[in-house]
């Protein structure tokens, strides 16, 4: 290659990376075209002179690199130790620990917990106070006892020996050992879920003289209407009187500690934790047929008017929603009773103090004799309720009034009642235009499930085929089951003259027949026997179901039974329940 030709390919090739790469490549492009040609190359001579440049190449300068300044890290700040240790006892009840976490949660640089003794110790019956916890002494429903001593409890616990085998579950099992010592071994300790099933399982049939007797310790809020709670130290938490600090099996919880700890966890603690909170409680009695009528209302002309109140009456009045079921109207215009009159009922309206004075709240109408005086006085009764201040339920001015539910909100509990009467006499019905009871149809199964769903505990009641035995039908036992499916909570025959037996039907409470309340039947034991069962409620939930028996005599007044009679009526009942 000739140089003019060598360095014109060069020159070319300065100016595309010139304008590609810069000056400092360019400026390297003319120093190599200023090398000569391989040494291996013939010159050829050219006869015309070459021009020679002038110009003087300068490369530039090569920039400083000048590393660039690296971040220092900061090195992170040690978490400062919390302030406080927490710590727990194992036998303390889980809703106090639970409790306590969420509280102390949002302040980790206040507190942290630990597995043994913390600056704050969470103990029982020591320490200031952070609540209490209520425990129930309970057995199977069909239980005829209705108490059990202290010593026998205790021993049962610590030596397995007597009437009564103890079965608890495995928290419970865990406190009562901190409290009364380690337990027998014929102790029997569960799951909590199945405790329900044992102790039921271990029940021996009722009038059995066979085998001990099941029972249990839990806390009062886990009590199932399946559950019969005992008297302890002659005390019950059902009682509307009830004195928890007074009673033996209230369990304190108190934190001990570092003074100033505890302060700081005080200050954080929601004031006093209970599972027995009365403010959520409602107690609600229900009755079985009253009727003042014939001999009943002779009695009451007789022995004054409030006289077949006397020993049941505080039973309704310490309820928060006390039933009856009133099947006959009053009328002004209802002659002096005969006591040996027919079944064409009406009451004097004198009669309604009765009802005044137990302390009625809610007034059942599904009765077969509602209008025996003619639907016109049934209507002068329902102004004499509304006038009193008095729901009504399962009857009404017309059918659209006799199909509304008597709704309360008590204690903060929503509670339902709904009732019908599905066997008549047709002009006892409510029509369009005429007051009466309410008949049974498939808008009463809709209601109830529309009701429990809405979170309200429904009490749904049956007038239903009247039966003079303690064992329900077959058909009965159907027919109440069908109301118990759509959702009642409890299910109460309204229509029983005749006491009778008890079901369960999933989670609801079925008395198929509670007895006559005020009326004149004397000719049978089990027409003179009657209930009234006190719902106890708890947080929108039917905790237990509490029996108060009671004899009729002199055709009027119901009064306490004696122990023996009680017995006598609980056996015939619970048998006739296949219990």
């Amino acid at each position: 290659m000739t140089q003019p030709l060598r360095h014109r390919l060069l020159l070319n090739l300065y100016r595309l990376l010139r304008a590609a790469s810069g000056r400092w490549v360019a400026g390297l492009i003319l120093v190599l075209m200023a090398i000569p040609a391989c040494a291996g190359e013939t010159e050829l001579v050219s006869p015309t002179p070459t021009a020679v440049s002038t110009i003087v190449l300068t490369l530039p300068p090569t920039p400083p690199i000048t590393p660039s300044p690296i971040a220092a890290t900061a090195t992170p700040a040690p978490t400062p130790a919390p302030r406080f240790t927490v710590g727990i006892e194992t036998a303390v009840p889980a809703a106090f620990h639970n409790t306590a976490q969420a509280v102390t949660h949002p302040y980790p640089r206040d507190f942290a917990w630990v597995a043994g003794d913390g600056d704050v110790q969470i103990t029982l019956d020591a320490g200031q106070p952070l609540g209490q916890w209520v425990y129930a002494v309970a057995a199977p429903f069909a239980t005829v006892t209705d108490t059990i001593a202290a010593t026998a409890l205790h021993a049962a616990w610590l030596t397995g020996e007597g009437a009564w085998q103890v079965v608890v579950d495995e928290e419970t099992a865990v406190l009562f050992t901190q409290l009364w010592g380690t337990p027998h071994t014929a102790v029997q300790i569960v799951p909590a879920e199945t405790l329900l099933a044992t102790l039921w399982e271990k029940r021996p049939f009722t009038g059995s003289a066979a085998g001990q007797q099941p029972v249990t310790l839990l806390p009062f809020e886990r009590l199932s209407p399946q559950l019969k709670v005992l008297r302890y130290a002659d005390m019950s938490p059902l009682d509307a009187d009830f004195d928890a600090a007074a009673y033996p099996l209230t369990v304190m919880v108190g934190a001990v500690g570092e003074e100033t700890a505890v302060a700081e966890f005080l200050r954080l603690w929601n004031g006093p934790l209970t599972n027995r909170d009365p403010a959520k409680l409602t107690t609600v009695a229900m009755t079985g047929v009253t009727a003042l009528v014939r001999a009943t209302a002779f009695q009451m002309e007789l022995n004054g008017i409030l006289y077949p109140g006397e020993e049941v009456a505080p039973i309704l009045q310490m309820a928060d929603i006390a039933h009856v079921s009133n099947e006959v109207a009053f009328a002004p215009n209802c002659p002096y009773p005969d006591p040996l009159g027919g079944t064409s009922f009406c009451s004097r309206d004198s009669y309604f103090a009765l009802l005044e004075s137990v302390g009625v709240d809610v007034v059942e109408l599904t009765g077969n004799h509602v209008n025996d005086w003619g639907q016109e006085n049934l209507q002068h009764t329902l102004d004499l309720y509304d006038a009193a201040g008095w729901a009504y339920f399962g009857g009404g001015r017309d059918t659209q009034d006799a199909q509304q539910a008597a709704l309360f909100t008590d204690h903060g509990n929503q509670i339902a009642f709904v009732g019908c009467n599905p066997v008549g006499p047709i002009y006892a019905w409510a029509t369009a235009v005429h007051a009466g009871s309410r008949p049974c149809d498939e808008s009463f199964y809709t209601q109830i499930e529309t009701l429990a769903a809405q979170g309200y505990v429904v009490i749904a009641t049956l007038q239903y085929d009247e039966l003079y035995d303690y064992r329900p039908s077959a058909q009965q036992r159907l027919d109440f089951e069908r109301v118990a499916a759509a959702g009642a909570t409890a299910v109460s025959g309204s229509q029983g003259h005749h006491a009778q037996g008890f079901a369960f039907y999933g989670d609801s409470f079925i008395h198929y027949g509670l007895g006559n309340l005020f009326f004149d039947q004397m000719d049978q034991l089990g027409t003179r026997q009657t209930f009234v069962d006190t719902y106890v409620i708890y947080e929108g939930r039917l905790l237990s179901v509490n029996l108060w028996t009671g004899l009729i005599e002199n055709y009027a007044r119901p009064r306490i039974m004696t122990a023996g009679e009680r017995e006598g009526a609980l056996t015939a009942v619970f048998q006739a329940s296949d219990w």
